[in-house]
């Protein structure tokens, strides 16, 4: 049986625009996903000149989103009001897919080759090392970004891998965690200049400050430099992993900053990542009970909390009408499009 599409997918439409598939809950008529290239004036896909510049598959922000929502006006079939989600959204309807690059595909294809470029090569390298590290199979696992779609440039492009599945990525994250830590292991944190220069960034693209991206810089237990290249891993949930399209409902209730304790972070290490928390106080923003979870769009904040630490967050707040529980809550949700100055702040853990 074919598998369904699972978050950083990619999906080629006619016209030659490439799409990243967003999370693995999609409604039954097309795919969520984000426009990230568009054909060049010199034939083959590249990154549309004019939106901003991202590096890697954690660059992308919700800025850069609103970007190609405003191109894709001109093709209005790819913009959608999304009543589940209570938002409009980019996504591909099924009859407009031409190509569907799937990651574990490509790193089998890039096992069974015996001619690789450096970087196929080494992301191969990676993959194998991480698997042999964690126990995980290969075929649990993918390669996303310029090497799935096969153009990345050796030397310039990063290493984008995927892990499928919760089991799997817990694996991955103890075992690459510790690697982390070890320097004879082969990978490495990001350190010295080019962490400060890590930090730098984000505190413009996000509305953070220097000792908040370095504190979330120092949980980011996913990225890290192999061999001189940097590289990132993204776990990705299965389709039996991830909520069904239409099971939950989502209300806007306007925008808060609420201050809560993590309770349960399994699910924080995908995207959406998904916080559940307990004892949340509204700081700013309408005064309601019962904040349940808070749930982030954007890759920075995700995994930056554990069990039992406190975290400072703002965001869209949202009635959710659970129709698993026949229950209703509230959740803050941190990657709106009508979003700006959304973020979540690890405060360390809460003190008895």
């Amino acid at each position: 049986m074919e598998r369904g599409f699972r978050d950083r997918d990619f999906i080629r439409t006619p016209e030659g625009f490439l799409f990243c598939v967003v999370g693995s809950t999609h409604p039954p008529d097309r795919v969520m996903a984000y426009l990230k290239y568009v054909p060049s004036s010199t034939g083959g896909p590249w990154r549309r000149k004019g939106l901003r510049y991202a590096r890697t598959m954690s660059d992308y922000t919700m800025a850069s989103l609103r970007a190609t929502l405003a191109i894709l006006k001109s093709y209005p079939f790819y913009i959608s009001f999304f009543r589940a989600f209570g938002t409009e959204m980019s996504s591909v309807p099924l009859d407009r897919i031409e190509e569907h690059y799937r990651p574990e595909e490509r790193l089998e294809e890039l096992a069974s080759s015996s001619e690789l470029d450096i970087l196929e090569e080494k992301a191969l390298s990676l993959a194998s090392l991480i698997s042999d590290m964690s126990g995980v199979s290969l075929g649990q696992m993918g390669i996303t970004g310029s090497i799935l779609l096969g153009i990345h440039v050796p030397g310039v492009s990063d290493i984008d891998l995927v892990v499928y599945g919760l089991e799997a990525s817990a694996e991955v994250k103890k075992a690459l965690g510790e690697a982390l830590d070890d320097r004879g292991v082969g990978v490495d944190r990001l350190r010295g200049e080019m962490a400060r220069a890590w930090c730098t960034r984000k505190t413009r693209l996000y509305p953070l400050e220097m000792r908040d991206a370095e504190r979330i810089l120092a949980k980011k237990w996913n990225i890290g430099i192999y061999r001189g290249t940097r590289f990132s891993i993204h776990p990705v949930r299965t389709e039996r992993e991830a909520e069904r399209y239409g099971e939950r409902i989502f209300k806007p209730m306007g925008r808060a900053t609420v201050l809560a304790k993590v309770r349960d972070a399994r699910e924080a290490m995908f995207l959406p990542a998904i916080y559940k928390v307990e004892g949340a106080r509204v700081l700013e923003g309408p005064s309601v009970k019962t904040i349940e979870e808070i749930c982030s769009y954007e890759d920075i904040y995700a995994d930056v909390a554990g069990e039992g630490e406190e975290v400072l967050a703002r965001g869209k707040l949202e009635m959710v009408f659970d129709k698993r529980r026949s229950a209703t809550y509230f959740r803050l949700l941190i990657g709106s499009l009508s979003g700006g100055d959304e973020f979540i702040k690890p405060l360390g853990e809460v003190r008895p």
